[in-house]
Order: C-alpha cells, then structure tokens, then sequence
C-alpha cells in the first residue's frame, strides 16, 4: 500500500529495497498506542491496512488529535536519521503495521535520491493538508469543518487508488470531536444535519459524500492525494 502511495511521485522506481527495511509486523487485534518516548523511537510505522492517528495531550488532560492515516501512510515521518517520534500515535484495532528500521532506510534513502524525493514529496503533500485542514478549522463554521475532515478522509483513502464511493469510517464520534476541537454530542448532532441534508449517507460503519464535486468546489477544496491519475499526471509532468 505504501508502495501505491508514493508510486505516482516516481513512476519509473524501483521501490524494492523498501522491503529490506522491514523488521517487525504486527497485527492488531484492539487499539494499540504507541507514547512517544517509550522505547519505540527507532522505528517508522507504516500501516499496511487499518487506521492510525497521531495525538497529543493538552492541559487538563484533553486530548487533541493532530492527523489521521489510512492504508499505506507513514505515521512518523521524520527525517530518518533522526531518533525522536514527535506524537503519539494510535493504531485502531484490525490494523497490520509494518515497522521500519529507521537506520536501514536511511541508508536506502542516502543511496537513492528518487526514492527519497519520492516519500518526501508525498509527506509534504501530506504537511499541506494538514495546513489547510487546520486553518479551515480556525475559520469554518462547525458543519463545514466537519466536512473537510470527511473530504480529506476521502482524500486519504484515494491516496491507494481507492475508488469506491462508500468509505469506512475508523474514527469514533469522540475521536472526530478531538480532531475538531468539539464534543462527541455536537459531532452525533452535525453528522444528522449533513445526513438529513442529503450531504452524507450512512450505513454500518461507511459513509459516502452524495455531493462529492459539488462540496470540493463550495468550499473550495483541494485535492493533495486523490484521485491516484491525477497525481500519476503531476508526477510525470
């Protein structure tokens, strides 16, 4: 999945020493949280399915969750030579995680520099949005900063190449809630406008946007990852 992600940056590459960076794999039967200096600095997470944010706690022990990651994404992007994981990092259960040795991909990203411009772009890709998402959220009313976190969730999942209209969500109201800077209860209560508007529907544990280009083009919204032609094209280009 990974692979996927940052493929469209570097058509041409051949992405395959990655693997000899792989050194642990775990597979996750409930949530799991990785704490910042806990002894798991030395590695870089990627999820090869499932769902992950990264999170902080604030003052009065409110959690503030600062990003989100879907299939593929690299949940601790530094700078590889670098020991310090700067966020804790929530793993959702049914997730399967790859850990990288930090040193070793180094070592690949120093001896390749397409491949390093590659993941490199596309975490800057990832950095812009999260810049967007954050200043849309300072300055939105509530329901539309919810819709940008379910854009951008769209967004995510396009970053593999998914296409389906209905996504899953992995994010509980709660964790929406510290995402946005509200409660669970204004979430719940938001959520039924969008679906009472006909903006969203849902079922079981999916949701589709009824007005996907429509709701792009109000707010605007721009896409960083989706849809995976696209980015093929700007890669190339």
């Amino acid at each position: 999945m990974m692979l996927r992600r940052v493929a469209p940056f570097a058509p041409d590459q051949d992405f395959s020493p990655l693997e000899n960076c792989v050194r642990d794999r775990w597979l996750l039967d409930r949530d799991h949280a990785v704490l910042a200096g806990c002894g798991y600095d030395d590695g870089l997470y990627v999820l090869g399915d499932g769902f992950a944010f990264d999170f902080s706690i604030l003052s009065g022990r409110t959690r503030h969750i600062f990003d989100f990651y879907g299939p593929g994404a690299i949940c601790n992007w530094i700078r590889p030579e670098r020991e310090d994981t700067p966020e804790n990092i929530l793993f959702k259960a049914r997730s399967e995680v790859l850990v990288l040795d930090r040193a070793r991909l180094a070592a690949v990203l120093a001896d390749d520099a397409m491949m390093a411009a590659a993941l490199h772009e596309h975490e800057v890709r990832r950095a812009m949005r999260v810049s967007r998402r954050v200043r849309a959220l300072i300055s939105l009313p509530a329901r539309d900063s919810l819709r940008i976190v379910l854009l951008d969730l769209q967004d995510e999942y396009g970053a593999t190449g998914h296409t389906r209209n209905w996504l899953p969500v992995r994010l509980t109201q709660e964790e929406i809630g510290d995402l946005i800077g509200s409660t669970s209860v204004h979430v719940s209560r938001t959520m039924a406008h969008l679906e009472r508007d006909g903006e969203i529907e849902r079922r079981a544990n999916t949701f589709r946007l009824s007005e996907l280009v429509a709701l792009r083009a109000r707010l605007p919204y721009r896409r960083f990852f989706d849809p995976l032609p696209e980015l093929c094209a700007v890669a190339a280009g």
